[in-house]
C-alpha cells in the first residue's frame, strides 16, 4: 500500500487540484477524429484557395514635413500645430480617407479594373450593412453666431469642397454610388498605411492581383494626398484674404467715424490736449491748481491761529505790562524787537564799563544812561505798536481765510466738472486707438496674406516611390494546405487537452489510470431504462443483459487474475458517494462469483441497507446486525437466491450503534467462521465518503474494489477515498467504472472486445 500512496501523491497536489501532464491516452483515443477534421480542414482550405489569384504588394514611402517651407517667414491662416504628436496622427487618417481614396479611384478610372469587378467578400458585405444600420451623426456645426461671410467662404470652400444645393436623385444614380461606395470600402481595405517609428516617414502599400496597378495606385495616393492638401491650402488663403478684405473697409469706416466724433467733441467742449507730469491730461491741470490753493488755505488758517494766540496772550498780560509782552517768544522773535534788544544789550554794557571807570556825575556816563533809557523807551514804544498792529493783522488774515474757502470751492465746482468732460474724452480716445490699432493688424495680417497666397510648400515628398513587385506576398496553396493541417491539428490537440484539464470527473478509463495510476478492473455499461426506475435484480441472467453480462464476468476475471498467489476470499465493494453503482456492482459481482464458486452476499450498509429490499426479504427478517449482538443465529439471516444460487445476508432491522457493531470483536469472528463454509464472501458497505464504516470494514477485507460512475463521480472524492484507505492499509486491487455510454465508443482500444462482438460474449444458461 505504501506504493498506492506514492503514486496517489504524484497524481495530486496539496490543495486537491489535480495538474495533470500532457495526456498522450487523449491524442490516442481521438486520434482519428483529430486526423479526420485536419483532412476536411485542409480540403476545404485547397478548395477555397483553388479561386485565388497571388496578391503582390507595393509600397512607396513618404516623408511627412514637420516644419513647412516658407517664402518668407509670415505665420501661417492654418491652424494646425505641425510640432504635436496629433499631427501625424491626422495626416495618417487623411491618407486612409475616402477622400482620398475617392480622387484615386476616379482618376485612375479603377471601375473598369477586373480586380475592382469582383465580388464583395462577406465580411466587408457585413461591415457594410453594419455601417449602413447604425445612425448617422453630424460632427461638424456651424455657428449661428459665426459671421455669415465668413460660414460662406470657409464652410463652403473647404468643409464641404463646393457648394450643396439639394436635389432628387434617380434611382439609378443611387445604385451607382452605393456600388462607388462597396469599390471604394475594397480600395480602403486593400491600402495600408503604415508610420515608420521614431521617424516623420510613413510607409503607403496596396495590394492587387495586378503587380502593375499596385505600384500605379500606391504613388498616386501620395500624389493625391498631396495635391489635396495644396488644394486645401490654396482655398483657405484666398477665402481668408477675401474675407480680410471685407473686415478691412468695416475698420476703416469705423476708424474714420470714430476720429470724427474726437474732433467734434474737441471743439464744442474746447479742450486742448495738455497733459502735466503724470500723463493725467485736463484733469491734472485743475488737479495741480487745487492743490496749490488747499496748501495756501491751511497756511493762511496756521497764521490766523498763531495770531490768536498771540492775541489772547495780549489780553491775558494786559498792553501797558511791557515786561511781560516781552516775554511772548512772538513779540520776541520780531526782528525790530530783536535789534532794539541788541542796541539795549550794548548800551547796558557800556553803562556798566564806565561805572568802573567814571563816577555818577562824569559826563561819559551821564551820556551812556542817557542812550540806554532812549533805547528803553523805543522799545517799549514798539512792543506798544507791535501789539496794536495784531488786531489789524488777526482781521486781514482772517479775510484771507476766507477768500481762499471761496476759491477752493470754486475750483472744486470746475474739477467736477472737468472729470465729467475728460472721461467722455477718454472714451472717444480710446475708441479710436482700438480702432486704429484693429485696423493696422488686419492691413498687415492682408498684405500679408495676399503675398503668400499663391505660394504653398507640399505637407509631404516621396522619398521612395512604388515599383512594380516581382514575387507575391501571399504564400503558395500548397504550403497553407499544410499550414491549415498543422494548425488545425494542434489547436484541437489543445482544445482535448484543456477540455481534460478542467474536466473534474472520469470519462474514460484513461481518466483513471493517469489520475489515479490504479488498475481498471472492469468497465460496466450504461443500461437504458425509464428514470427512477431499478435496474432489474436478475438483469445478469436475462437476454437483453449480454454486454451487461459478460462486462461482470470480465470483472470477476480481473479480479481473479489480479490476486495472483494470494486468495482474496472477503472482497469489499466500496464507492465514494450513494447512488454511484455500488450495491448493483456487489450484487453481480456476487452472482457472477456464485457461478463457479460457494458465494455469499453481506449488506454491511446498516444505516441504509438495500438489499433486503432488492431481493424481497421481510424487514422483520434478523441479519447481520442481530448476528452480531448475538440475537439470532447464522441460519436464520442467510436467505438464499434461487437464481444465481448465492447466499444473501440481510442487514436486518437497522441499529442504532452500526460502527459499534462493525468495530466489534463478534464481527471479525463472523467473518472467520464465514470463511470456513464460503469460498467468496462479499461485502456491500457504506460510501466511504459519507461514514467511516467502510475503513473499519476494510480492515477485515481480503481485497476492496473501488465503484465509479463515468462522468458523474467527482475525481477529487476518488484520490480522497483513495488516500483514506492507503492510510490503513487496506488492499485496493482496483477500480470498476460504472454506467459507461458505450455508443460510439466501440472502436476504442479499451472497449474494443468488450461490446463489439455480441456472438463473443457468453449466452446466459436457460
Amino acid at each position: 500500500m505504501d506504493k498506492l500512496e506514492q503514486s496517489l501523491n504524484k497524481s495530486s497536489v496539496n490543495n486537491d487540484i489535480v495538474l495533470p501532464s500532457p495526456h498522450w491516452h487523449v491524442i490516442q483515443r481521438y486520434k482519428w477524429r483529430i486526423l479526420v477534421l485536419a483532412v476536411f480542414v485542409s480540403i476545404f482550405t485547397a478548395l477555397y484557395l483553388s479561386n485565388k489569384s497571388p496578391v503582390y504588394r507595393a509600397s512607396a514611402t513618404l516623408l511627412i514635413e514637420a516644419d513647412q517651407v516658407q517664402a518668407v517667414a509670415f505665420d501661417s491662416v492654418q491652424g494646425l500645430n505641425s510640432n504635436r504628436k496629433e499631427y501625424y496622427l491626422t495626416q495618417f487618417e487623411i491618407l486612409k480617407s475616402y477622400s482620398i481614396a475617392e480622387t484615386v479611384f476616379d482618376r485612375l478610372n479603377l471601375q473598369q479594373q477586373p480586380s475592382f469587378q469582383k465580388g464583395e467578400s462577406w465580411k466587408n458585405i457585413l461591415v457594410g450593412h453594419l455601417l449602413e444600420v447604425l445612425p448617422s451623426v453630424n460632427f461638424f456645426v456651424i455657428d449661428d453666431k459665426v459671421d455669415s461671410e465668413f460660414s460662406e467662404n470657409i464652410g463652403a470652400g473647404y468643409i464641404n469642397g463646393v457648394s450643396q444645393v439639394g436635389s432628387e436623385i434617380s434611382r439609378e444614380e443611387l445604385e451607382s454610388q452605393k456600388e462607388k461606395r462597396v469599390r471604394l470600402r475594397q480600395f480602403s481595405n486593400s491600402l495600408i498605411v503604415t508610420p515608420i517609428r521614431k521617424t516623420q516617414l510613413v510607409k503607403l502599400s496596396f495590394d492587387s492581383e495586378d503587380p502593375a496597378l499596385a505600384a500605379l495606385i500606391a504613388n498616386a495616393v501620395g500624389e493625391a494626398y498631396i495635391a489635396q492638401d495644396l488644394e486645401v491650402k490654396s482655398s483657405i488663403n484666398k477665402n481668408a484674404a477675401h474675407w480680410l478684405r471685407k473686415r478691412l473697409e468695416d475698420l476703416r469706416e469705423s476708424l474714420d467715424v470714430s476720429e470724427s466724433r474726437l474732433q467734434v467733441y474737441r471743439k464744442e467742449q474746447n479742450i486742448i490736449d495738455l497733459q502735466d507730469r503724470s500723463g493725467r491730461g485736463l484733469t491734472g491741470l485743475v488737479s495741480n491748481e487745487l492743490e496749490q490753493t488747499s496748501h495756501q488755505l491751511i497756511e493762511a488758517k496756521n497764521e490766523v491761529n498763531q495770531l490768536r494766540s498771540i492775541v489772547r496772550a495780549v489780553n491775558e498780560y494786559g498792553v501797558k505790562n511791557i515786561d511781560k509782552l516781552e516775554s511772548i517768544p512772538e513779540i520776541t522773535s520780531h526782528p525790530v524787537i530783536q535789534n532794539i534788544k541788541n542796541l539795549k544789550v550794548k548800551a547796558k554794557l557800556k553803562v556798566s564799563e564806565l561805572s568802573q571807570i567814571y563816577g555818577r556825575k562824569h559826563p561819559d556816563l551821564i551820556a551812556a544812561k542817557s542812550e540806554l533809557y532812549t533805547v528803553n523807551k523805543h522799545l517799549t514804544i514798539q512792543i506798544s505798536k507791535l501789539v496794536t498792529g495784531l488786531g489789524r493783522d488777526l482781521k486781514m488774515k482772517q479775510s484771507n481765510v476766507a477768500a481762499l474757502k471761496r476759491e477752493y470751492k470754486k475750483i472744486q465746482r470746475e474739477f467736477q466738472d472737468v472729470i465729467g468732460k475728460d472721461n467722455e474724452y477718454q472714451k472717444l480716445v480710446r475708441d479710436v486707438e482700438s480702432n486704429r490699432k484693429l485696423f493696422n493688424t488686419f492691413l498687415e495680417r492682408s498684405k500679408e496674406t495676399a503675398l503668400t497666397s499663391d505660394f504653398n510648400a507640399a505637407v509631404a515628398r516621396f522619398t521612395d516611390r512604388a515599383h512594380t513587385p516581382n514575387k507575391p506576398i501571399t504564400l503558395s496553396t500548397k504550403i497553407l494546405v499544410i499550414i491549415a493541417f498543422v494548425l488545425t491539428i494542434i489547436l484541437h490537440i489543445t482544445y482535448l487537452l484543456v477540455k481534460e484539464y478542467f474536466t473534474d470527473n472520469f470519462n474514460s478509463v484513461g481518466d483513471i489510470e493517469t489520475k489515479l495510476a490504479l488498475p481498471v478492473l472492469g468497465v460496466l455499461p450504461k443500461i437504458g431504462r425509464k428514470r427512477n426506475q431499478d435496474l432489474d435484480l436478475h438483469y445478469f441472467f436475462d437476454e437483453k443483459g449480454r454486454k451487461f453480462s459478460e462486462s461482470i464476468r470480465t470483472l470477476r476475471t480481473s479480479f481473479l487474475l489480479a490476486q495472483g498467489q494470494r486468495i482474496n476470499q472477503v472482497i469489499g465493494i466500496i464507492s465514494s458517494q450513494p447512488n454511484e453503482g455500488k450495491s448493483t456492482t456487489a450484487i453481480n459481482m456476487a452472482f457472477s462469483l456464485a457461478q463457479i464458486e460457494k458465494t455469499i452476499l453481506i449488506d454491511a450498509d446498516m444505516r441504509k441497507p438495500s438489499l433486503a429490499k432488492n431481493f424481497n426479504i421481510p424487514k422483520d427478517k434478523p441479519g447481520l446486525a442481530q448476528l452480531i449482538t448475538g440475537e439470532a443465529n447464522i441460519t436464520d439471516c442467510i436467505t438464499v437466491d434461487k437464481v444465481s444460487g448465492a447466499h444473501i445476508m440481510a442487514c436486518g432491522p437497522t441499529p442504532k450503534n452500526a460502527q459499534e457493531l462493525l468495530s466489534s470483536k463478534r464481527f471479525k469472528q463472523l467473518l472467520e467462521s464465514l470463511k470456513q463454509s464460503y469460498d467468496r464472501i462479499v461485502i456491500d458497505t457504506p460510501p466511504i465518503q459519507a461514514v467511516s464504516d467502510a475503513l473499519i470494514i476494510s480492515l477485515h477485507t481480503d481485497a476492496i474494489i473501488y465503484v465509479i460512475k463515468s462522468e458523474a463521480t467527482r475525481v477529487r472524492l476518488v484520490q480522497n477515498g483513495v488516500r483514506r484507505l492507503a492510510k490503513v492499509d487496506a488492499n485496493l486491487v482496483g477500480i470498476v467504472m460504472n454506467h459507461v455510454n458505450t455508443d460510439g465508443v466501440s472502436g476504442s482500444d479499451y472497449y474494443y472486445g468488450y461490446y463489439s462482438d455480441d456472438e463473443y460474449a457468453e449466452k446466459p444458461a436457460k
